[in-house]
């Protein structure tokens, strides 16, 4: 059957073998430009005087510098060359190659070996132990994927010891330098302050609490925050960062949201007076941390809080700060595996424990902080979990989902209810 073209649909047949023919002209034009350049370097090289130039590098707009020199440290030559290197598309995928582990951190490190930092119309080269730390966290990530570490990250080969002159690549990450408050010196070692923290203020007082009780307490990352900032953990214990066999591991988890910043300053606050009080031998926090280890996180959204912190108190803006940098209530972006639990139920001889993720969650949008409190989990065997929000007087226990969804009233027992 012979198919007629109608009047209509001639111009849109023909607009769209328009577009297609301009985009693969511009794609040939920029390579061609590109080429061009490097080919015109080779020829007079005498044109081109090395000289710091402003960053220009969409994937590096967050380093902590701003000039940067061509050619870089594998002979690029321009912008335009490095933008459509391999390397250079590598650091831009790496986040989801990796799911969200070591981020930013590789990125950053790979944009100080393609757009090192440049001073006075000098390359500083980035440090070596810098890299070499980073390659020693994020080894395994790549062991996972088969995938083999990035040769253009080689330590010894663009990177530089401090008796060298290097810099730190990944110094935002680290947080700003903290102005402590002046506090009357004839106060005890013991006394706690209450007050709103901000990241880096929440960071430096978990510290100094772990140095003050350091046979008891430690501190450690679980992974960091969309916009790069740890997720920071304070562990009391008396064997800090070591599990025991049977003593049971707790977590409290605070500032799911952003803008509920109840939770978050009373594990600072837990934290604290843990400490304090036993060294001051109370015998009650004692017994706690000597047959239990506790685990506080005080902020799990802290891009969030900084964001409603900038905006202030009040209601004029309540949601401000509630959600991630990436829009994403934490709170729902776990898996429901509730309802898993509830389907299995009626399937005889089916486990309701150790319910695997369905494949189906993972085709959604998982946040960096979601992916770090899971595998937290996975590593280390909680007996008992709480999360601290702000708003409401009210405690939630699982399950969180009745049976059924509209009968919102509904008492939803879990399988080891009338072991509590």
């Amino acid at each position: 059957m012979r198919v007629l073209k109608t009047a209509s649909s001639l111009p849109v047949n023909k607009n769209r073998k328009m577009f297609i023919k301009c985009v693969i002209c511009y794609i040939v034009l920029e390579l061609f430009r590109a080429q061009m350049i490097e080919t015109i370097f080779h020829m007079f090289p005498f044109f081109f005087i090395a000289k710091c130039v402003d960053i220009s590098l969409s994937s590096c707009t967050d380093v902590t510098y701003t000039q940067t020199m061509y050619p870089n440290f594998l002979d690029q030559k321009s912008r335009e060359v490095i933008e459509y290197s391999s390397e250079y598309i590598l650091i831009s995928v790496l986040h989801n190659l990796l799911q969200g582990e070591c981020n930013p951190d590789l990125r950053l490190l790979g944009c100080s070996v393609l757009a090192p930092q440049c001073e006075k119309d000098k390359v500083i080269k980035p440090c070596r132990h810098v890299c070499e730390n980073l390659k020693k966290n994020c080894l395994s990530a790549f062991d996972a994927i088969d995938m083999a570490w990035p040769y253009f990250l080689d330590c010894d080969r663009f990177f530089a010891g401090e008796e060298e002159g290097c810099f730190d690549p990944l110094a935002k990450l680290r947080g700003e330098v903290v102005v402590e408050e002046d506090l009357p010196s004839d106060l005890p070692a013991t006394f706690i302050q209450f007050k709103h923290h901000s990241y880096s203020q929440m960071v430096s007082t978990l510290k100094k609490t772990a140095s003050r009780c350091s046979h008891i307490a430690t501190t450690y990352s679980i992974g960091r925050s969309f916009e790069g900032k740890d997720l920071f953990v304070i562990e009391f214990s008396t064997k800090p960062g070591h599990h025991e066999l049977l003593k049971p591991e707790f977590k409290y988890i605070g500032n799911m949201h952003g803008n509920e910043v109840v939770g978050k300053e009373l594990l600072i606050y837990l934290a604290q007076y843990l400490c304090s009080e036993y060294l001051l031998g109370n015998p009650r926090i004692q017994t706690l941390i000597n047959n239990t280890r506790i685990h506080l996180l005080p902020s799990l959204n802290p891009d969030g809080y900084e964001l409603a912190a900038e905006e202030g108190a009040g209601y004029n803006g309540w949601v401000i700060g509630r959600q991630t940098a990436q829009n994403l209530d934490l709170n729902r972006n776990f898996p429901d595996l509730t309802s898993e639990a509830y389907r299995r139920a009626g399937i005889r001889g089916a486990r309701l424990d150790h319910i695997p993720i369905p494949q189906s969650y993972w085709w959604g949008k998982v946040a960096p902080e979601t992916k770090a409190v899971m595998k937290w989990m996975r590593s280390i065997p909680f007996v008992l979990s709480a999360s601290l929000h702000g708003g409401e007087l009210v405690v939630t226990y699982p399950y969180d989902y009745s049976r059924h969804p509209m009968e919102e009233k509904e008492f939803s027992p879990t399988p080891d209810e009338k072991v509590r």
